[in-house]
């Protein structure tokens, strides 16, 4: 209703012209008729006389076609048909505005959905593919260009670009989208997992480099943590069974300076193997190096945890499960002494009778039943974390929760292994909790949304939050995720939508026998990777976009051999001193001289930020605008701090 052609204005004020085309795929006569008929759309800007067309098999890679450009042709001959041009889009728009003038250009400040919603959520394994894809690349590429500057080593610009090539490439809208044909994900399964492989080694590449020149001659077994994110974190981190192999039982832990941490011996991935978790203090974008050492030394905790298998608790959260369906039946906020949850970690099956895409639906609400016959098990308890095992049943389909509560740091963290083998079902994971004339906040791309509490279906990335009263109280409940992006908010409940069953490709208005043996989706194992985070007052002081991004890019765990090196025990490549403002880029700039640095502010309010490379010795202090997405330009030699487009070139 507000036309085809339209400014579409950012949160942070600036807008770009944009046009909504009526079609992408026109051959043959098929131009002729969209010729015809396009001046009687119904959708035209006021006083509209220049129109849009695009014409090939634009929606199956063909693009122009020898019979779209005869019709095109034929169309130019005609007396009868409106004047038609070979063009181009900035043409298009300048020929546009002439004739209509700014004022028949409305402003759209919404983002543009929906679409439609199924294609949020279905296909999971490309889901979780992308964004572990995103997230590897990005700190391959913190870590190449940190090696750059540590080491002048080469950037492998030429392996970094193909990687991200595979990544964008299935970004395509019926490939992301989990809407393809089944053979079609077998392409996508290999080129998304070679952009991982091509990250995994460059990061290893430059952390082994890193590694092999720290002072690693302290006494006992190096464990290097390494932080790929531009900011100080403090997070529960395990190592192997190996860092124990020489060194026997018992052993502790010591950090750089030979105070011993606690830590924790926990079932290794192998059958008889022991891996080791301790809580690490990491730098900004930086390592700090831990030694294990033979011999027992315990040390005295500073904050309570307990847990049985019916509940587990420490210094900020008690949960308490229900030992029947094995949901969360309580969630207790110790600090701001409010009851956060009714209900928590609830998978509900709904029917599903739609499409791939689900055309024509905006949210599912009959349950198909729900899982239960929950066993529970306390897993293990120590010095570090507690967790508990619940292990549940639905029909054919097996799900088992972990739910871990820490010693030392506030996170609630959930994994979730399920074996799904639903047909034509979706499976939502939801929380009934406390909050009362919520607002819902989605996490997008290098921002956020305000969305609805209808209960529709809506996108979002790595993070959801409702905030409103709880208790009376102005409070919030926010919840992470590692790989989803389909969620819905109703009367306080949240749900993630974890998976979708309906056939492969399956598009609107197409009927089938269901009894003949079409290939199903997100049939078999499935992890997913849930941090909650309940919080006191509005969800801006929570922290969530570091939140999650610390879900997503968790530290690295490295054991070095024992050598002389000339870099410390601890250092720090990157940070800011704004907490609202996320960098998320370092690297190389592409004329090959400086170092470029993007970030975004995450919570709406403006913010002065000192940027620092504390290797490098550099700095530059910059100002953010609520909303602003800045690039940085930092000659290598002087130091000298310029703002830059996308493309790197200076702002004009």
């Amino acid at each position: 209703p507000e036309g085809t052609t339209f400014w579409w204005r950012a949160k942070d004020g600036s807008a770009v012209l944009a046009c909504n085309i009526p079609d992408y795929s026109s051959d043959g006569d098929h131009v002729l008729r969209v010729i015809e008929e396009r001046p009687k759309y119904p959708h035209l800007n006021p006083g509209q006389t220049v129109l849009l067309g695009f014409y090939g098999v634009g929606n199956h890679g063909g693009g122009p076609t020898k019979r779209a450009i005869a019709a095109i042709q034929k169309a130019r001959r005609s007396k009868r048909l409106p004047k038609v041009e070979f063009s181009t889009m900035a043409a298009y728009f300048d020929a546009f505005i002439e004739a209509a003038g700014k004022d028949a250009v409305p402003t759209i400040d919404r983002d543009l959905q929906h679409h439609a919603r199924g294609c949020y959520s279905v296909q999971s394994e490309v889901k979780r593919l992308n964004r572990h894809a995103e997230h590897a690349l990005m700190s391959a590429e913190r870590f190449a260009a940190v090696e750059w500057l540590v080491h002048d080593r080469p950037v492998p610009q030429g392996r970094l670009e193909e990687a991200w090539e595979f990544v964008l490439y299935n970004q395509f809208h019926d490939i992301l989208a989990g809407t393809s044909i089944e053979t079609s994900y077998e392409d996508t399964r290999d080129q998304l997992g070679a952009a991982r492989a091509t990250a995994a080694g460059i990061e290893n590449e430059s952390v082994q480099a890193l590694a092999g020149d720290i002072d690693t001659m302290a006494a006992g077994n190096t464990i290097v943590v390494v932080n790929p994110l531009p900011w100080a974190t403090k997070q529960t981190v395990k190592a192997g069974d190996i860092v124990g192999r020489a060194l026997g039982r018992p052993l502790h832990i010591a950090d750089h300076a030979g105070k011993t941490v606690a830590s924790q011996a926990v079932p290794g991935e192998r059958i008889g193997h022991t891996d080791y978790v301790f809580t690490a203090e990491v730098p900004a974008l930086g390592y700090r190096c831990y030694h294990a050492r033979s011999g027992a030394r315990r040390v005295k905790p500073a904050r309570m945890l307990k847990a049985d298998r019916h509940s587990i608790e420490n210094a900020w959260w008690r949960i308490e499960f229900d030992p029947y369906t094995g949901e969360m039946c309580r969630l207790f906020d110790k600090k701001a002494k409010v009851e956060t949850l009714k209900k928590g970690n609830v998978l509900a099956c709904m029917v599903d009778q739609s499409d791939t895409w689900s055309h024509g639906y905006d949210e599912w609400r009959v349950e198909a039943g729900r899982f239960g016959e929950a066993r529970l098990e306390l897993l293990e308890l120590g010095d570090v974390r507690g967790t508990v095992h619940i292990v549940q049943r639905f029909r054919a389909s097996t799900a088992e929760q972990f739910v871990t509560l820490h010693r030392d740091v506030d996170t609630i963290d959930c994994v979730f292994r399920i074996n799904w083998q639903e047909r034509y079902t979706m499976l939502k994971l939801g929380y009934e909790t406390y909050v009362a004339d919520g607002t819902a906040t989605y996490d997008t791309a290098y921002g956020y949304e305000v969305r609805n509490t209808e209960g529709f279906e809506e996108p979002g990335q790595r993070w959801l939050d409702l905030t409103g009263v709880a208790d009376g109280k102005p409070y919030g409940f926010a919840v992470l995720n590692d790989s989803k992006y389909g969620f819905d908010v109703r009367d306080g409940v949240m749900r993630v939508t974890m998976l979708r069953s309906p056939a492969y490709a399956h598009h609107d208005r197409g009927r089938y026998n269901a009894s003949e043996p079409w290939p199903i989706m997100d049939q078999g194992w499935h992890t997913v990777r849930i941090r909650l985070v309940p919080h006191a007052g509005a969800w801006q002081g929570a922290g969530l976009a570091r939140r999650a991004w610390e879900l997503n890019e968790p530290p690295l765990v490295h054991i070095e051999s024992a050598h002389p090196g000339r870099l410390p025990a601890r250092q720090s490549f990157l940070d800011c001193s704004a907490k609202n403002v996320l960098l998320s880029v370092l690297k190389k700039s592409e004329d090959g001289d400086a170092i470029i640095v993007r970030g975004y502010e995450t919570e709406g309010r403006a913010a002065k930020a000192a940027i620092r490379l504390p290797y490098a010795k550099r700095a530059a202090q910059t100002a953010f605008a609520p909303h602003e997405i800045k690039t940085l330009r930092i000659d290598r030699k002087s130091g000298k701090a310029v703002e830059v487009d996308l493309l790197e070139e200076p702002l004009k």
